[in-house]
């Protein structure tokens, strides 16, 4: 067996990332060239760019803006996978990264996994030793933690019901609150290690924190429940 078990997005998504981002970039500059090269003949004082606008879409044009699209759409698509989710899984640890973010829980603290719209690491007393947007193959994830000997992993937060949104009547600190109001800042900033961090932060203070998400936003509120464990900083970064 390996000594450990490296899980990325499915590589169907990971497929469509690298060719689809780069080709809708190719397409959108070479769009915007013959935009530009007709606006150029119907002008009575603009002669094209790249040469005389005595047609539309000199090739110049064309290549040129065509070849800048593709280049920016390569980089969104790098952009992507590097911000999200890499799954390790050995026999003494699972290892999460993320963007500029960085979670390694031990084995012996893992109680339970979930796999709902998260991947959550629980620990003992209901501690989450770590909390992050689900986008790996979670048939791969499965399969990782089924042959280094971890938990099945259960498709629902057992602590789903106990999370309320946070108020400042809700039995919250104030340094709670501020805590909660920067990670929600970062969040939405795309900030990942700073959200994490700040989320170790809450977890030692008994609070543990998950977003609410909604399709085409990073997160649409923020909710948490409390725990009286404080094993929570053990989840070490590196």
């Amino acid at each position: 067996m390996a000594s450990s078990t490296t899980i990325r997005l499915p590589l169907r998504v990971r497929i469509a990332l690298c060719t689809g981002h780069p080709l809708a970039g190719a397409v959108l500059g070479v769009g915007v060239a013959l935009l530009v090269e007709w606006l150029a003949e119907t002008s009575v004082t603009f002669d094209g760019v790249m040469g005389a606008g005595d047609r539309v879409g000199e090739p110049v044009a064309l290549t040129v803006l065509g070849g800048l699209g593709l280049l920016v759409g390569l980089v969104l698509a790098v952009s992507v996978l590097g911000e999200s989710l890499r799954a390790q899984v050995s026999d003494r640890a699972i290892t999460l990264e993320w963007d500029d973010a960085r979670v390694s829980v031990p084995r012996p603290l893992i109680r339970s996994v979930v796999l709902d719209g998260d991947l959550v690491l629980l620990g003992p007393g209901g501690v989450e030793l770590a909390r992050v947007r689900c986008d790996v193959d979670r048939g791969e994830l499965r399969r990782a933690l089924a042959a280094h000997g971890y938990p099945e992993p259960v498709s629902t937060d057992p602590h789903a019901d106990a999370f309320v949104p946070v108020c400042p009547a809700g039995g919250l600190t104030e340094q709670d609150l501020r805590l909660l109001s920067a990670r929600a800042r970062a969040v939405a900033a795309g900030e990942h290690g700073d959200a994490e961090l700040l989320r170790r932060q809450l977890a030692a203070r008994g609070i543990m924190v998950r977003d609410v998400h909604r399709p085409g936003r990073r997160s649409a509120g923020q909710q948490w429940r409390a725990v009286e464990s404080m094993l929570a900083p053990h989840a070490a970064a590196a």
